[in-house]
């Protein structure tokens, strides 16, 4: 977290617009009165050119396109949201709640990313159904649905996809339906089942990985159930090849589902696959049937706050190179997920006085803080 202070004379204004008007931005606000161009995403998404911006406030209310159930997304945009935990970096702690899908259906949405958005209970989330690559999507909340990222048709590379809570709801997270996927990294992700009814029928977090190459799945965390007698992931994989899995934390679900692939430096506890590497796969250091020691982990409530965090005992330590395993450890630190890397003004001050004569200048004190 980086803080600065700063001060700037309204007769500057002028040269701080000429700057955005080199990047355009659209801001889309559904609540009553609130600052915005738009008050649906969708009209945002209409208005803009490929490589544009939109940002959505936070809400109470869901942003939805009733007309279609949709957003449709066939150029390249970067959306950003105020991220899953704002209250902890800023005072307002509402969410910007996405009520209906992002559909990619052209090649032309490649590079778009998604970043701090709450899903709620929005099934198949993000869906692509063409060939749509170097992709983000970042510090997100999906919540409450059958599945939360589909790759439906095409072929698929360059995906990014870290800092993210799926509260898993009797769906899979990350489906690619067979399709070819390549330099995917899945990485500093928590994969919850938050509701009790479990993982059915072949059903899992990440499935048909099966035409798979470079693809990376690493420091995350998979939580299966919430305690005695509720129902448990069966497992993590289903209809999965040639993944490299490292430094991730198995808690009450199997990493089973897997062939080809290599586990290193794993740990497991509680599940019905301790024993890694198993079948076809391979891979070496892996720690199993042992407690990972998540240091505020709670199996009645799991949530994006919790600190998922090692306290001690060979997570903490016997990640690769002696990292730390699950979400702490690796390139996208958990401590960082909470909101997007943007600055948030944290306070705003005019020192000048109440009043200004015409043509005069007023001087301000804003102070912010920026998100690592």
């Amino acid at each position: 977290m980086k803080t600065s202070t700063f001060f700037v004379s309204l007769f500057s204004a002028f040269f701080f617009s000429t700057l955005a008007s080199f990047a355009t931005i659209h801001t889309v606000n559904n609540n009553l009165n609130g600052p915005g161009q738009f008050t649906t995403i969708q009209e945002a998404i209409d208005a803009a050119t490929g490589g544009d911006t939109i940002y959505i406030a936070s809400s109470p209310s869901n942003y939805t396109n009733n007309s279609t159930g949709r957003f449709l997304v066939n150029i390249k945009l970067t959306f950003i949201g105020v991220g899953m935990r704002p209250g902890e970096k800023k005072e307002n702690s509402a969410l910007s709640r996405i009520g209906h899908r992002f559909d990619l259906q052209d090649a032309a949405a490649n590079g778009s990313s998604f970043i701090g958005l709450y899903f709620a209970g929005v099934s198949s989330a993000i869906n692509v159904s063409a060939s749509v690559s170097n992709c983000q999507v970042l510090r997100c909340w999906f919540d409450g649905s059958s599945t939360y990222m589909g790759f439906n048709s095409g072929s698929f590379s360059g995906w990014l996809i870290a800092n993210n809570y799926f509260g898993m709801n009797c769906g899979p997270g990350i489906n690619v339906n067979n399709n070819t996927v390549t330099n995917f990294i899945i990485q500093n992700n928590v994969f919850a089942e938050t509701t009790g009814c479990g993982i059915l029928n072949g059903i899992a977090p990440l499935m048909n990985f099966s035409s798979s190459a470079n693809c990376i799945v690493s420091n995350n965390v998979f939580y299966g159930g919430q305690g005695a007698g509720v129902g448990n992931f069966d497992q993590v994989f289903a209809n999965v090849t040639n993944l490299i899995i490292e430094n991730n934390i198995f808690h009450t679900t199997s990493p089973a589902g897997c062939s080809n692939s290599v586990f290193n430096n794993n740990i497991t506890f509680g599940t019905t696959q301790d024993a890694l590497p198993y079948g076809t796969n391979s891979g070496v250091s892996n720690v199993v049937n042992t407690d990972p020691q998540m240091t505020t982990f709670s199996n009645a409530t799991f949530s994006p706050s919790q600190n998922f965090q090692p306290a001690g005992g060979p997570a903490k330590t016997g990640g690769v190179a002696g990292g730390q395993m699950g979400v702490y450890g690796g390139t996208f630190n958990w401590n960082n997920s909470a909101v997007p890397a943007l600055p948030v003004i944290k306070s705003f001050s005019i020192t000048t006085g109440a009043t200004v004569p015409a043509g005069g200048s007023m001087t301000i004190k804003v102070t912010s803080t920026k998100q690592n």
